[in-house]
């Protein structure tokens, strides 16, 4: 920093966050010294020149050089968030402020640029030999698959098709560090998906339902359903255990199977008794026993076993045939 200039001093060390000061942006930095947030463009991209002559000859030399080979093991291009992740993986010890440090001697390094955020892009690192125009044909190849199949993808898959679509043989880790750089993908457990969908990205508190329904892909009870939701962190809304159970209650989507439990009808559950459950199961006219009519039950509703040899003794519509089995009493006439 003793090459700077005292402003060029200031404007570095609070744009880059040195020395545990907070950023600064250009405008504040602008409104600091009564300039244009241009002017202040100028001055940092000056003293960035001043001090990429001379860190050449410096220990950041060995710390660029070490960042550069963990830019080329992931591909050549890294999210930021996720690349200070790595960082801190691999150096354990390493504190937030050494990482901004870090942050300034990458941006000195003529091999290495750092892409600032854009509408349709994460802030990313990336080598010089890997330019924005790569980048740009793996994402609107992995956009086109995605938006085609409306489906998460497993990483894997979307490099095979990708490498058919452009005729490259990008390894698996490239294409899954330039997805984590797209601002429309989100990454799921079995691969990488839309936040425009709302199956992985919910947006109210049906989607949110459907989405636990999904993830855990059981029956579950409503209270269970508020509190898996509240610690999703889908998003900074209130999650009302009464107003789960209102929408489990209101929506056909979701079959009540047992006291406070509740299924997606898409699973096969239907609505409603004991009863009309085991009329479904009867419904073909074949005779089953006792046992074989409790399993098909208790595959669609959460309730004790008496409760389902009782309707089969006391209802009228079921009859006994042989020495354990019952069918319609319409098939018995």
């Amino acid at each position: 920093m003793i090459v700077l200039s005292d402003k060029e001093k200031f404007i570095i060390q609070n744009r880059f966050a040195l020395e545990n000061n907070k950023r600064m942006t250009l405008e504040e930095s602008g409104r600091h010294f009564g300039v244009t947030r241009e002017r202040i463009r100028q001055i940092e991209k000056s003293a960035l020149r001043k001090l990429e002559r001379n860190a050449q000859n410096t220990n950041l030399k060995i710390l660029t050089e070490f960042a550069k080979a963990l830019l080329e093991k992931q591909g050549g291009v890294v999210q930021n968030e996720h690349f200070k992740k790595l960082l801190m993986q691999i150096l354990p010890n390493i504190t937030k402020q050494e990482i901004q440090d870090l942050h300034l001697a990458l941006v000195l390094d003529p091999d290495i640029y750092f892409e600032s955020n854009t509408l349709k892009y994460n802030p990313f690192w990336r080598i010089s030999s890997f330019s924005p125009k790569i980048i740009k044909q793996i994402a609107d190849a992995s956009l086109k698959l995605l938006q085609a199949k409306k489906q998460v993808i497993p990483v894997d898959k979307i490099t095979q098709k990708v490498n058919e679509s452009i005729g490259t043989n990008f390894e698996v880790k490239t294409v899954e560090n330039v997805l984590r750089v797209i601002k429309e993908c989100k990454f799921m457990e079995n691969g990488v998906g839309l936040y425009a969908w709302r199956h992985i990205h919910p947006r109210t508190l049906r989607d949110k339902i459907f989405y636990i329904f999904r993830k855990e892909k059981k029956p579950l009870h409503f209270q269970k359903i508020a509190s898996l939701i509240k610690n999703s962190n889908f998003d900074s809304k209130n999650v009302n255990t009464q107003a789960v159970h209102n929408e489990l209650i209101r929506n056909s989507s979701f079959i009540l199977i047992g006291r406070g439990i509740y299924a997606l009808s898409e699973w096969g559950f239907k609505t409603g008794t004991v009863a009309d459950v085991i009329e479904d199961v009867l419904s073909d006219g074949a005779p089953r026993s006792r046992e074989e009519i409790t399993k098909a039950v208790l595959d669609k509703r959460h309730v004790k076993t008496i409760t389902i040899y009782l309707n089969l003794k006391n209802k009228p519509q079921f009859v006994r045939v042989g020495r354990d089995k019952y069918t319609l009493a319409k098939f018995a006439a």
